[in-house]
């Protein structure tokens, strides 16, 4: 017989293991738009100081497009991908 708690304990564990794939699952969103960034270079954006994280982009930067994602978009510079949350156009990953 399954006591009243085993329910309880069932469904803790349901939601734990459904929070960890929503993390999982994150992480390889940002994997995924690294990689993609890397196997699509584009050329080099001009820009009078080099970008650092959290930095805004100018508006006169043309930011790329990652495919099947619509949160993060990225452009190189100093041959290396940068890339942007799309919504704020800050600099969440730059390369040193």
């Amino acid at each position: 017989m399954i006591g009243r708690n085993s329910g309880a304990v069932l469904l803790a564990l349901l939601l734990a293991g459904a929070a960890g794939s929503a993390v999982a699952q994150e992480q390889q969103e940002r994997v995924d738009v690294y990689q993609y960034a890397v196997d699509h270079p584009q050329a080099d954006a001009r820009m009078n100081v080099a970008p650092s994280l959290g930095a805004s982009v100018p508006q006169a930067v043309t930011l790329a497009q990652v495919e099947g994602n619509k949160d993060f978009g990225y452009f190189y510079f100093d041959g290396r991908p940068v890339l942007v949350d799309m919504r704020t156009r800050s600099v969440v990953r730059v390369d040193q």
